[in-house]
């Protein structure tokens, strides 16, 4: 199975230079396997306080993390070793059975054989869900290991995906379908990957500056750099929407996650959000590290999760609304931050 998200974001975790087994003594609710049953036949009690706490995350934060999300009905997709259950649809196919003699929060749910179960968006029926692995799977296969705080947003990633899907399927598939060209894609290029490092550099500085209009003109100046490292690289039309695509793809769900935690935090303390911490945890704080010093060593489809959530952060300063029209079935993130950003900006 593909697990991909915030299990591949930590076990990129691995290549930097730090004490994780200092870090992780010094936070051991983050690290505790206590109890856990990482091939459950029934959602386990760790499984349904966690799907609550998302629930609530999604109630209580959900529009103001991106508008409509708060109000979608989504399900919900854990998966273990061996199963995965479904929580919330309405009518979903027959392969999918009731769970006898449980249920959450009053209603049933859903289980069937794991067999392709992927960290994602997954269609159930005419419904989409998002489909996550439980914590205590999570945390048996990443180097770096989760508390429900990161696992829940982690999972409001996903369900983004299921919304992208709810709002613009034909955009999401033409966005998944750009990974064919992956193996043309010119990752082992010095000069490309230095340009990479620049305009990732260039992102983080223009979320920094304090002037709005500085940062209108940085992000003038990274779409101008971004100009010019495609034509040096004769970086062809497919390949200019593969970039463009999965900022589109995985870029947004990033920024949905980054700020899911954010808003969590400001609430830090009270009853609904004790599970998070003031501030975000370290496998979200490196993101913005390696946006800034390492953008041109990401492999994969990684460097857009952090370009694209980048992208996205300097819109919510700049252009207020942008997210009514950025699930459009032609739109990309460099368009809306050219339109800001100047008629010159290429």
């Amino acid at each position: 199975m593909r697990i991909k998200s915030t299990i591949v974001m930590l076990a990129v975790l691995g290549l930097i230079a730090f004490d994780l087994s200092a870090w992780t003594s010094q936070n051991p609710r983050e690290t505790s396997l206590q109890g856990a049953n990482t091939d459950s036949a029934v959602l386990t009690s760790a499984d349904k306080e966690g799907l609550s706490l998302v629930l609530r995350l999604q109630a209580a934060l959900g529009e103001q993390i991106w508008p409509g999300f708060g109000r979608a009905a989504i399900p919900i997709i854990l998966f273990n070793e061996h199963d995965e259950f479904l929580i919330g649809a309405t009518n979903p196919p027959v392969l999918w059975v009731v769970v006898q003699a449980d249920d959450f929060q009053g209603h049933p749910y859903y289980r069937r054989a794991a067999g392709t179960a992927q960290a994602f968006a997954a269609p159930v029926g005419a419904e989409w869900a998002g489909s996550l692995s439980t914590l205590e799977w999570t945390n048996l296969k990443s180097p770096m290991k989760l508390g429900r705080d990161s696992h829940s947003v982690a999972l409001l990633h996903e369900m983004f995906h299921a919304f992208q899907a709810k709002q613009s399927l034909a955009h999401l598939w033409s966005a998944q379908a750009v990974y064919k060209v992956e193996a043309r894609y010119p990752f082992n290029d010095s000069q490309f990957a230095a340009a990479w490092n620049n305009e990732g550099s260039m992102l983080a500085a223009a979320l920094k500056v304090k002037d709005d209009a500085d940062a209108r003109r940085a992000a003038h100046e990274f779409l101008q750099a971004r100009a010019a490292r495609r034509t040096r690289a004769s970086l062809s039309p497919e390949l200019v929407d593969f970039e463009r695509e999965l900022e589109w793809l995985e870029g947004l769900a990033s920024y949905v996650e980054i700020r899911s935690y954010e808003l969590a935090s400001s609430h830090a303390g009270e009853a609904p959000f004790a599970d998070f911490k003031p501030s975000l945890p370290l496998h979200l704080r490196v993101s913005f590290f390696r946006l800034e010093k390492q953008m041109g060593s990401q492999k994969g489809d990684l460097r857009f999760y952090l370009s694209g959530m980048a992208q996205a952060r300097l819109l919510d300063r700049l252009s207020t609304g942008w997210q009514a029209r950025a699930l459009g079935d032609s739109m990309y993130l460099e368009d809306l931050l050219r339109e800001i950003a100047g008629p010159d900006a290429k």
